[in-house]
């Protein structure tokens, strides 16, 4: 009965591990707008304009260091819930 208890456990710890990836939404595009020295980027793909905050310590970023580094038309893949970005890779330029 434990043992059964905890297969149960690790199988909702394992699952609950990775809900926020799979809860996550996407965008690829380019960065039409900066705001707040970077805490907020609009980015638009071919069908859909999103905007989304950049924390400091919560989102991960990707090909630059620092938000203060986002530029407007740089080439972005935003991951992203509701309306807080979890990672953003900036796609280096030629």
């Amino acid at each position: 009965m434990v043992r059964k208890l905890l297969n149960i456990a690790l199988v909702a710890l394992f699952t609950l591990s990775f809900a926020g990836s799979v809860l996550a939404d996407e965008i690829k595009g380019k960065i039409t707008k900066i705001e707040r020295g970077g805490r907020s980027i609009t980015v638009k793909s071919k069908d859909k304009e999103v905007t989304v905050g950049i924390s400091g310590s919560r989102t991960t970023l990707e090909g630059i260091s620092d938000r203060s580094e986002f530029k407007e038309g740089q080439s972005v893949t935003v991951e992203y819930s509701g309306d807080a970005a979890k990672k953003v890779s900036v796609k280096k330029g030629k």
